[in-house]
């Protein structure tokens, strides 16, 4: 697994060993990144990556612009393998790592008042985690007005079509992974 572009493009990152992780694969990665540089805004927001695993994700947000990351994960092996591959992509310093479960860092996130342009959900497939998530991210106010969302899930667990102010933009297959794109809605992107 690697960084496709950017500042740390083409560096490799650390996988968890023996952890239940599915990472997300370089040509699904590209097309999720191609897909937001057409259509969204990518370049100095802020990210968060739930369900965060190696940080894939939102490092590749940092390496091509985003000004900064919030990375959520429960396991402490992931916790240690992000740090490691934040350090080794000389990007350590724009991003931050919480030890949690979802909607817990969704809460601590809201509690001290950040906002994301952007927001990367790859959750354990099958486990429900989508729908809950959705909802609390949209009932929370980390979201800044535009905000994106993709949600990377297996082709027979898909989210609704909209979670108030969220709402689905677009819905594409990689093999059988399933990647949806959510756009808060309502409001005048800032």
């Amino acid at each position: 697994m690697r960084i496709i572009s950017g500042s740390a493009g083409r560096l490799h990152l650390k996988v968890p060993k023996g952890h239940k992780l599915r990472p997300t694969t370089d040509q699904v990665k590209e097309a999720i990144f191609n897909i937001l540089i057409s259509r969204f805004v990518l370049t100095d927001i802020a990210v968060l990556d739930l369900f965060a695993g190696t940080g894939a994700l939102g490092i590749e947000a940092l390496s091509r612009g985003a000004s900064s990351a919030v990375f959520v994960d429960a396991n402490p092996e992931a916790h240690q393998v992000i740090r490691a591959n934040l350090h080794a992509t000389g990007l350590r310093r724009r991003g931050r790592v919480i030890r949690a479960y979802a909607a817990k860092g969704i809460k601590v996130a809201e509690e001290q008042g950040l906002r994301f342009g952007g927001v990367f959900l790859d959750p354990p497939y099958g486990e429900g985690w989508i729908d809950k998530t959705l909802r609390v991210l949209a009932r929370s106010a980390i979201l800044a007005p535009g905000a994106w969302v993709v949600v990377e899930h297996s082709q027979h667990e898909e989210g609704a079509e909209s979670y108030p102010p969220l709402a689905l933009t677009d819905r594409r297959r990689y093999g059988t992974t399933g990647v949806s794109f959510y756009q808060r809605q309502g409001e005048e992107a800032a």
